[in-house]
């Protein structure tokens, strides 16, 4: 049970670590105060990708995917130290 609770803190640390890794390589969406007060928009209607899977929506589907994994590990790791072994 000790390795266990081992293998699963090592594999609890590196989805931490890969999951703000790859929130800080995503682009936010608003263009901030000034877009707001100039009215402009950085991204026109012909700079859109069309299809297929972009660089934003495989770091949005990678995000979700690793913070379900962040999420279930912890559960796992919070009930195996509540058992107390």
């Amino acid at each position: 049970m000790v390795a266990l609770k081992f293998i699963l803190g090592i594999v609890f640390m590196l989805v931490s670590v890969v999951m703000v890794i790859v929130i800080l390589m995503q682009r936010t969406k608003e263009d901030g105060l000034s877009g707001a007060i100039t009215g402009q928009s950085s991204e026109s209607f012909y700079s859109r990708t069309g299809g297929g899977l972009s660089k934003d929506k495989f770091l949005l589907q990678l995000t979700i995917v690793l913070g379900v994994c962040f999420a279930v590990v912890a559960i796992i790791l919070s009930f195996l130290m509540g058992m107390g072994t």
